[in-house]
């Protein structure tokens, strides 16, 4: 854990209701994940700091050695258990469980056409698992990781986006599986919830970023990110296309509002709305006002002024008291620090 992490876990903690995780036990699928990593080290931090606390983490994931090398600090912790298996499979947990958090499943843009089958499968019969599960287990809650491509082709004009709101979407194209995948899961989660009282929460998820992202998983920023980190000119190639940006540490405290706070059965679109930016906005704010000293270019592929923006109405997650902090020039920054500690440590070791 370097510095940055830490900053943020403790920022984290300071916003989130974690009295409610006290004496609890967490199921996080996914755990590997760059969220749901965020998520487990800050269930674990809290036991760091207050020993008393004793809150359990089951990290449930499929890679052991990635998970053994990510979650190292923790390992010697009795209240952390790392549980290796595939959601895909009927959940092999023992113990009672209080919390699920569902965070597993594959979001890189680059895999919606090679591995689309895996995508579908997380997310709806890994859902339908998990939900058998908390049924089973009779847990307080349940937290879907879904997404803001549920809402499909969104039309022309529209102004703002609420949970209701639901278009068109071509189910027969294959690169549509996350979205479809997304949409089934919320859908079981909701009937989970009216039909056996599963209380269950649906998070959508606009673009999150921050430390420990993947370099190629095929999102733009995560594309900014690895130009600026090896000093190169960031390429736009749409720059009209326009998304809201939310730092990691905001993302993770309203995950853990809606859990502990939300209404069972209800859709919480979380975004960071004050950060809504064309592609080229983001490229030219991260150039001349995070990292002016690095004397970086913006090289646009395609000019195209006609920016539609559509805002995403956050209304239902502000009425639990959420607000987001960190504007995209603080967490840019933020997250190549990380990444270049990480690198520093890494040569030095």
């Amino acid at each position: 854990m370097n510095s940055v992490r830490e900053e943020d876990l403790r920022s984290i903690i300071s916003r989130m209701p974690y009295g409610e995780c006290e004496d609890k036990i967490f199921l996080i699928t996914g755990a590997n994940g760059f969220l749901a990593s965020y998520m487990t080290d800050t269930l674990m931090f809290l036991n760091k700091c207050f020993p008393a606390f004793r809150c359990k983490v089951i990290a449930l994931c499929r890679n052991r050695k990635k998970a053994e090398e990510r979650f190292r600090e923790w390992l010697s912790y009795e209240n952390f258990i790392l549980h290796v298996q595939s959601v895909e499979e009927p959940i092999m947990v023992d113990c009672n469980v209080d919390y699920v958090i569902h965070a597993a499943g594959n979001s890189a843009a680059v895999c919606a056409k090679t591995i689309p089958a895996d995508i579908l499968k997380a997310n709806i019969i890994g859902t339908y698992n998990l939900l058998e599960f908390a049924r089973n287990k009779k847990v307080k809650g349940f937290l879907f990781f879904s997404s803001g491509a549920v809402y499909g082709n969104v039309e022309q004009g529209r102004d703002e986006l609420r949970e209701a709101d639901f278009f068109s979407l071509d189910f027969g194209a294959v690169e549509n599986c996350y979205a479809e995948g997304k949409r089934a899961g919320e859908a079981l989660c909701r009937a989970y919830f009216r039909q056996y009282g599963v209380s269950s929460k649906i998070v959508r998820i606009g673009h999150t970023y921050g430390p420990g992202i993947d370099l190629k998983d095929g999102h733009v920023y995560s594309d900014f990110v690895s130009k600026i980190i090896q000093g190169k000119n960031i390429i736009v190639r749409d720059g009209a296309s326009v998304r809201p940006f939310c730092y990691v540490s905001d993302a993770v405290t309203a995950f853990f509002k809606i859990l502990l706070e939300g209404e069972s059965g209800e859709i919480y679109n979380m975004v960071n709305k004050n950060e809504t930016l064309s592609v080229y906005e983001l490229a030219v704010k991260l150039v001349k006002d995070a990292f002016p000293e690095r004397k970086l270019k913006v090289e646009c592929e395609k000019k195209n002024t006609a920016i539609e923006r559509t805002i995403v109405n956050i209304d239902k997650l502000l009425a639990l008291g959420w607000k987001p902090e960190t504007d995209v020039v603080e967490g840019f920054r933020r997250t190549v620090k990380s990444f270049e500690e990480k690198r520093k440590k890494y040569l030095h070791s």
